[in-house]
């Protein structure tokens, strides 16, 4: 059934194989855009201790943010045992590996104290949160005054040759055919903003395009 809800809506369910797929068919594909978007996010995050990664999937990216932040300590939560599991794997080989923790775990219930992350990060979860007011709700609750969230995600309204442009990147045939799927289930900037100002947070403080139009990253913080 989830491999049918993903062919069909391009959203479901994310474990077993079809997250060992996605390990090696997408994350694989888009590893040398992971630095840039890294580098994109790091200027905002150089002085944190302790940061949290919302919708991990296998880790990748967590793990390259505790690589350029030697002096911080990284958690990354995902509902997916499968992506958890392949996350702690990538760990091991990094260099960075004793500062990073992974866990399954729910952000419309995250099982931190608040006050606890001076930063938080997502990529391309929040169109798969059943409640993502309630999301934002938690993430604001674990941040510390003054922290900050950086939140992406694909946009709805992305142009269609820049979603193809990326789409060839793929290197597994079921991500290349549900990807334009995807965008259906994602959220324009105008409908994020929606969302944003519906939470404690409000407003984002930055906004910024990538990839041509086909990603939005909102920068937001609690007072």
């Amino acid at each position: 059934m989830s491999l049918l809800q993903l062919l069909r809506t391009g959203k479901g369910p994310m474990d077993g194989w079809i997250a060992r797929a996605y390990d090696r068919g997408v994350q694989a594909a888009f590893r040398e855009l992971l630095p840039a978007l890294a580098e994109d996010l790091l200027a905002g995050m150089e002085d944190i201790r302790r940061g949290l990664d919302v919708g991990c999937g296998p880790g990748q990216f967590t793990i390259l943010v505790a690589e350029r932040l030697p002096s911080a300590e990284l958690w990354g939560i995902d509902l997916a045992p499968t992506m958890i599991e392949l996350a702690r794997q990538h760990a091991t080989e990094s260099a960075a590996g004793n500062r990073v923790h992974f866990q399954v775990a729910d952000v419309a219930a995250l099982p931190f104290p608040e006050n606890h992350f001076d930063a938080v990060s997502s990529s391309g979860s929040i169109k798969h949160w059943p409640d993502p007011v309630a999301g934002l709700r938690e993430i604001h609750r674990v941040l510390v005054p003054g922290g900050r969230a950086f939140i992406g995600e694909m946009n709805r309204l992305a142009p269609p040759p820049a979603i193809a442009a990326q789409r060839v990147r793929l290197r597994h045939w079921l991500f290349r055919l549900i990807y334009p799927r995807v965008f259906l289930k994602a959220l324009s900037p105008a409908e994020a903003r929606e969302v944003f100002a519906a939470s404690p947070f409000g407003a984002p403080a930055q906004e910024r395009m990538l990839l041509d139009g086909v990603f939005w990253v909102f920068e937001v913080r609690k007072k």
